[in-house]
């Protein structure tokens, strides 16, 4: 939980769902918004940061077994993506942040734990 904490402390992070999915370790993360890459790119244990707040990203999430989504630049996930994320066991968060800078400092964060 301790990881989770500082991440969600440095990228200005809102958790809509359970507290109790933070349970994996994140090891490592991808950035992209189209669905066929994320698919082919990310991988288990991934965070997916992303500007896409509908269904089909909890999807995506739950068949690559991803450690989390972040949404960027404020944006709201609607009621059916959550309850989705809910039954999945998908920790969703948004933050204030576009992809890049929370993309820089997501990796900001894992270089340090990699090199501690």
């Amino acid at each position: 939980m301790e990881q989770w904490s500082k991440i969600i402390k440095f990228l200005h992070l809102t958790l809509l769902t359970d507290p109790a999915f933070l349970k994996r370790e994140i090891r490592g993360a991808y950035c992209g918004d189209l669905l066929s890459d994320v698919l082919a790119n990310s991988l288990s244990g991934n965070i997916w940061i992303t500007i896409h707040r509908h269904r089909n990203v909890i999807a995506v999430a739950s068949l690559l077994n991803l450690c989390g989504v972040i949404i960027t630049g404020n944006r709201q996930p609607d009621r059916e993506t959550l309850a989705a994320a809910e039954m999945e066991g998908v920790p969703i968060f948004t933050t204030p942040l576009n992809n890049f800078a929370a993309a820089g400092r997501l990796y900001h964060l894992l270089e340090l734990k990699l090199t501690d």
